[in-house]
């Protein structure tokens, strides 16, 4: 099928579309002021009428300020409404590049995935557990968990420690445990959900493999191979297209909304 062997990008279209509707409003107001700041200008600068309405105004004694009012306003008013029109445009700009930086790696990468995955940037689980970058192919499920970042880590045997933002250091779950343990929290999901068939799920977290030791049940994979490590993993053999639309639609369940 071909829309099997094409990847999708699973509630990324759907966030995409919601920003972009988000958007949609913003950007509307901002091309109405920057319309009416080219017509007050055209008005002003383009027809007599601003001369005609001084020259009829400046006939009485309060003339002369009357005039000049009216040409500080006309001389203004288009560069205002000129100037609020940007503001709404740019402001509809930052609402699109920040839904497009709040997905996670994996998913900002989905057209490099092998044919036939779709990437669900994350989900949440029935516990209030989140699990980013859930990818879904003829491999089963695989996700991709991040580490913190190198720099705000230390390691003392299987101990981990982050300092946070106020410089101190504080004990945390070892990302490798951690993922091992989402991927048997979501078997056990799908297993609920999909009784006939044993969905296999793989957990990974983004790092360097020769800097970190792979434990039983997390793998870990640099970002620019998880292409390539997705390619090699096994196809199960009962994983057919029609299964993994349906594999696919139990997970966008999960995903949060908005």
């Amino acid at each position: 099928m071909q829309g099997a062997s094409r990847v999708t990008t699973v509630v990324r279209s759907h966030r995409a579309g919601s920003a972009l509707a988000a958007a949609a409003g913003p950007t509307i107001v901002g091309l109405v002021w920057l319309a009416i700041a080219a017509a007050s200008a055209w008005l002003v600068f383009a027809t007599p009428a601003l001369a005609g309405f001084v020259t009829l105004q400046g006939r009485g004694a309060a003339g002369p300020l009357v005039g000049a009012v009216a040409w500080a306003v006309a001389l203004t008013a288009p560069a205002c409404f000129a100037f609020l029109g940007v503001a709404r445009l740019a402001g509809a700009a930052q609402r699109v590049r920040g839904s497009r930086r709040g997905e996670p790696p994996v998913s900002r990468r989905a057209a490099l995935l092998p044919p036939g995955c779709a990437v669900l940037p994350r989900i949440r689980l029935p516990d209030g557990r989140r699990i980013p970058d859930v990818v879904v192919g003829p491999h089963g499920v695989a996700f991709f968990e991040p580490l913190p970042p190198p720099a705000a880590v230390r390691r003392t045997g299987g101990r981990w420690e982050v300092r946070f933002a106020d410089r101190r250091w504080r004990p945390i779950e070892n990302p490798l445990d951690r993922a091992a343990r989402d991927a048997d929290r979501l078997r056990r999901h799908l297993e609920a959900q999909e009784r006939d068939f044993v969905v296999r799920v793989t957990a990974a977290v983004l790092g360097d493999e020769h800097a970190l030791d792979r434990i039983e049940g997390c793998a870990v994979v640099a970002l620019a191979d998880v292409p390539a490590w997705i390619a090699a993993l096994p196809a199960q053999r009962a994983m057919s297209p029609d299964r993994q639309r349906h594999v696919r639609e139990i997970l966008e369940a999960l995903a949060p909304q908005g």
